[in-house]
């Protein structure tokens, strides 16, 4: 067992997801920060990480990032990077998971909020891609009724790839979608500069479309 598989099927890590599920239902969230949104976001830092020919050890630490970098949400969302921060380092150091980039990791947990002007790979991947889930398993209950998020429920899914030096996403979404709203709903500007972010620092060109229509923000 790798040891990605060994910390996603971990016991303490599902039910700390658990604990997040149910204070974001108590406490009326808006986004899910839950085990399916983490398993998605490392989904996506894998397929932008092997588009990239970064080594398996790599991919892998990296996907270890994205796995813990929402366990600290159980408190609510501020300041939970720096909670997951914390909770990753100690959980490493009493589970002894050795790392090779383990600073690496623990400054992309730490720093996955804001992280923007970082130079760390693995921050800008986790960064672009925990920004990109925005499709419909992250509205929760009283996110169907926030101007903007509510949007997100009609993005089925997002399609990510690089090709010829071009980041390429494709937002597929129903057609009740309004965009109008959801252009003004306030993440959005962190999803886009996400996209900036990362293209400038992998040196790609970013096309992004909504429906096979080009999508400019």
């Amino acid at each position: 067992m790798s040891k990605f598989e060994q910390i996603v099927n971990d016991e303490k890590i599902i039910q700390q997801y658990n604990k997040i599920s149910e204070f974001e239902d108590l406490d009326k969230g808006w986004a899910h920060h839950n085990l399916e949104h983490v398993k998605n976001v490392s989904k996506l830092v894998e397929v932008l990480l092997k588009k990239l020919n970064y080594d398996e050890n790599f991919i892998e630490e990296a996907k270890i990032a994205a796995i813990l970098h929402d366990v600290g949400a159980v408190e609510g969302k501020n300041n939970h990077a720096l909670r997951s921060y914390e909770f990753a380092k100690k959980y490493f150091d009493e589970n002894n998971i050795l790392l090779k980039n383990r600073e690496l990791v623990l400054d992309a947990i730490k720093s996955h909020s804001d992280g923007f002007n970082s130079d760390n790979i693995m921050t800008l991947t986790l960064i672009i891609s925990d920004k990109l889930d925005i499709k419909h398993t992250r509205v929760a209950k009283e996110g169907y009724n926030v101007k903007g998020m509510r949007q997100l429920q009609y993005i089925k899914d997002i399609l990510v790839d690089i090709d010829n030096k071009n980041l390429e996403i494709k937002f597929i979404c129903d057609d009740k979608i309004n965009i109008n709203e959801l252009e003004e709903f306030y993440f959005i500007i962190k999803v886009f500069r996400a996209i900036k972010t990362f293209s400038e620092k992998m040196n790609l060109t970013p096309k992004v479309f909504l429906n096979n229509c080009k999508w400019e923000y």
